[in-house]
C-alpha cells in the first residue's frame, strides 16, 4: 500500500525524483525538493490523465472515451519504496489516485497489487527476477565508432569497463541485487539479470535499473537504448520476466511427480500462461517495434510451445538446481527468477517497450487462471522447435495490429486488468499502428531508438 508520511527525513538528499510507467512503457516523471515530500506522499501531486495517452512519438496523444483533456488526478509517491540513489538524489514509485482518493484504474503499479492481493487470497505467492538487455549508442541514438565485439566477449566488456563498473556500484548502493551483468549477442549490447523479490518491488527495482542505466550512459557520454529492435541488422532487446510460485510456502515448479518435477498446479500454472501467450501479446511486446524482433532464430520465443531450458520457445521452465530435493532447505529455494535460485518459469517474449507492472499482472494473472481450471499443459518441445514440421509449429505474430486486435478482445485480460487499463493499452497500441503502419524496418529502428530511454 502506498504509505503516509509519518515520518520523512529528507536530509540525504536535496531532490526527489518520482517514475509512474504509462500504458506505452513510457517513463514519466515529477520531482521535489525534500519539504515537498510528505505532500507528495499524502495528497499527492496533480497530473492530467492525459499521462496515461501519451504515445512513443513524442507528439502524440491516444485519447480515448475515458482519457482526455478534461479531469484531474493525483500521484502519490510510496515512501516504503523510497531509495536513495546518491547523496544528491533519491527516488520512489508513483502511482495514480482520484482527487477523491480512489485509486485510478489505469494506473499500473497500483493493478499489479491488486493482481498480487488476488492471488494471496486464493493462497498463491508469486516471486519474480528479470532480465534487461540495452544497447548503447551515440548521444543522439547514431552507432558508436566500431570497436572489438565478440558477443558475450570479454573485449566488449573491457571496452566500457568503466560504465559497467558504475552501474553495478549504483545498483549495489541502491540496493538492488544484480545477479549478473554481460555483453550480449547485438554490438555494444549488455544484459543484466536482477535478483528475485516480490512482483511489486522486482518491478520497482526494474525501473529504478533503467533510469540508473540511463543516468551513468549519459555520463560517460553515451545513451542507452531499451528498443525492442535497436538496430534492424542486430539482434532485438528482451526484458526477459523470470516467475516462481509457492502455496503454503511449497514451490510449485519443483519437488513435485509432474512433468519436469512440477506439481500439479505448476504445471497447470504454465499451461496457462502457454494458452493465453497469443492474447499476452500486446501487453508484453505490443509496440509497433516488438515485431521486427520476433522472429525465429533470434532467442526471442517466437514459438508458442514451452519445454525445458528451451531458449526459442516463449516459454521456458529453468529447472532448479536442487531437483530431486525435497528438504525444506530446497522448497525454500525456489524463491528467484534467476538460476541457482530455483525453478521458475521464463516469459521470454516480454521487451523493454512493455509497461512492467501490466506485464508482470498479466503474467500471474493467466497463471493463476491456469491453476483455477486446471489448464492442461501440452507436450514439452524438446527441440529448436524451428526444426519441427511446418504443421507442427505455430509462431507469435509480428503484425501488430493483429496483436492489437487480440488483446482488445480478450476478455481474460480485461478480467485481469479490468477494461480501463486494457482500453488504455489497447489505445496507445492503435495509435502507433495507424500513424506508423507503411514505414520501413529501417525506419522504425531509427524513429525510435531512444523512444524507451530514461
Amino acid at each position: 500500500m502506498v504509505s503516509r508520511p509519518d515520518s520523512v527525513d529528507d536530509s540525504s538528499s536535496s531532490m526527489l525524483l518520482a517514475t509512474v510507467v504509462n500504458p506505452a512503457g513510457l517513463t514519466l516523471a515529477k520531482t521535489v525538493t525534500p519539504d515537498r515530500v510528505p505532500a507528495f506522499a499524502s495528497v499527492g501531486l496533480g497530473a492530467s490523465p492525459s499521462w496515461h495517452a501519451f504515445a512513443i512519438d513524442q507528439t502524440g496523444i491516444a485519447f480515448s472515451d475515458e482519457v482526455g483533456v478534461v479531469g484531474d488526478q493525483r500521484i502519490r509517491i510510496d515512501l516504503d519504496a523510497r531509495v536513495d540513489v546518491d547523496p544528491t538524489l533519491s527516488w520512489a514509485p508513483g502511482e495514480f489516485f482520484t482527487l477523491t482518493g480512489d485509486p485510478v484504474p489505469q494506473c499500473a503499479r497500483g493493478t499489479l497489487r491488486r493482481v498480487v492481493a488476488e492471488l494471496a487470497d486464493v493462497g498463491l505467492r508469486a516471486t519474480v527476477g528479470h532480465e534487461l538487455e540495452f544497447v548503447l549508442v551515440a548521444p543522439d541514438g547514431t552507432p558508436l565508432p566500431s570497436a572489438p565485439w565478440t558477443p558475450y566477449g570479454a573485449a566488449g566488456l573491457l571496452e566500457y569497463e568503466g560504465f559497467v563498473r558504475d552501474v553495478l556500484a549504483s545498483c549495489r548502493a541502491a540496493g538492488i541485487l544484480v545477479e549478473q551483468l554481460h555483453p550480449e549477442h547485438a554490438r555494444r549490447q549488455f544484459e543484466v539479470s536482477l535478483g528475485p523479490a516480490d512482483p511489486v518491488t522486482a518491478a520497482d527495482q526494474l525501473v529504478l535499473t533503467r533510469v540508473l542505466i540511463g543516468r551513468l550512459a549519459r555520463e560517460h557520454g553515451l545513451r542507452a537504448s531499451f528498443s525492442p529492435k535497436p538496430f534492424v541488422d542486430e539482434a532485438g532487446c528482451g526484458a526477459h520476466q523470470h516467475v516462481s510460485f509457492h502455496r503454503d510456502d511449497r514451490p510449485l515448479l519443483s519437488g513435485g511427480t509432474g512433468v519436469a518435477g512440477m506439481t500439479p498446479d505448476g504445471e497447470h500454472a504454465v499451461a496457462g500462461i502457454l494458452d493465453a501467450v497469443l492474447e499476452l501479446q500486446g501487453v508484453l511486446c505490443g509496440s509497433v517495434v516488438s515485431g521486427l524482433r520476433m522472429l525465429p532464430g533470434q532467442w526471442a520465443g517466437a514459438h508458442v510451445c514451452w519445454g525445458v531450458e528451451n531458449r526459442e520457445a516463449a516459454i521456458r521452465l529453468v529447472r532448479a538446481d536442487t531437483e530431486g530435493d525435497t528438504s525444506a532447505v530446497a522448497a525454500h529455494a525456489d524463491t528467484s527468477g534467476m538460476r541457482g535460485r530455483g525453478a521458475n518459469v521464463e516469459v521470454k517474449i516480454t521487451d523493454p517497450s512493455a509497461n512492467v507492472y501490466f506485464a508482470t499482472a498479466a503474467i500471474l494473472g493467466v497463471a493463476a487462471a491456469g491453476i483455477e481450471r486446471k489448464a492442461t499443459l501440452p507436450p514439452e518441445v524438446g527441440v529448436d522447435p524451428g526444426t519441427r514440421p511446418v504443421g507442427e509449429r505455430t509462431l507469435l505474430s509480428t503484425e501488430q495490429s493483429d496483436v492489437v486486435d487480440r488483446m482488445e478482445v480478450s476478455p481474460l485480460l480485461r478480467g485481469i486488468l479490468g477494461d480501463p487499463a486494457v482500453d488504455a493499452l489497447v489505445a496507445v497500441r492503435r495509435y502507433e499502428v495507424v500513424h506508423f503502419p507503411d514505414h520501413t524496418p529501417e525506419a522504425l529502428t531509427e524513429r525510435f531508438r531512444l523512444a524507451w530511454s530514461v
